[in-house]
């Protein structure tokens, strides 16, 4: 298939001007495509596709796109949804209010039982402990144990000096 270039009606200063300022990657190649079909220093698809080492049919798209919507539509950059979370944003701010308290839970299996038992939502103990430690950026307020020797003896700082120096 043998279609013709699009033309480009940007000027080779703008695209260069816009190709120094881009911090992404993908839409600097897109730009350098641009750019080298503006000046002349390609001619076809192919020879752009070598010099960009990108697929023939990536750059065919990249001007499909430029031609049908012009720059801003090829800079525009398909971003996947990804997963909805199965905690809801009012059952999270509960959660987070009750890892406020200071009593709190103790621990992250406690966590998951209250979101089954009060909110009707079942996660993994994996899942509890992601959303509990890296998205909230909280820990259950468990009161742990000291060490055990220091529950035995329990000295006064005076006399356990006076115990090192005699």
């Amino acid at each position: 298939m043998n279609t013709p270039l699009p033309t480009i009606t940007e000027s080779p200063e703008v695209l260069h001007k816009h190709l120094r300022t881009e911090r992404d990657a993908k839409r600097r190649y897109r730009l350098q495509a641009l750019y080298l079909l503006a000046t002349g220093q390609v001619t076809s698809r192919g020879a752009l596709a070598h010099l960009l080492a990108v697929h023939r049919h990536t750059i065919r798209a990249w001007l499909t796109r430029y031609a049908a919507g012009g720059l801003p539509a090829l800079l525009t950059l398909k971003q996947a949804p990804g997963k909805r979370s199965t905690v809801s944003p009012p059952v999270l701010a509960k959660l987070r209010a009750r890892l406020d308290e200071p009593r709190g839970f103790a621990s992250y299996k406690e966590v998951q039982q209250y979101l089954a038992r009060e909110h009707q939502v079942s996660l993994s103990y994996s899942a509890v402990h992601a959303l509990v430690r890296y998205k909230l950026q909280a820990k259950p307020k468990a009161p742990r144990r000291s060490q055990p020797k220091k529950s035995l003896r329990k000295l006064p700082s005076s006399s356990r000096h006076s115990l090192r120096n005699s």
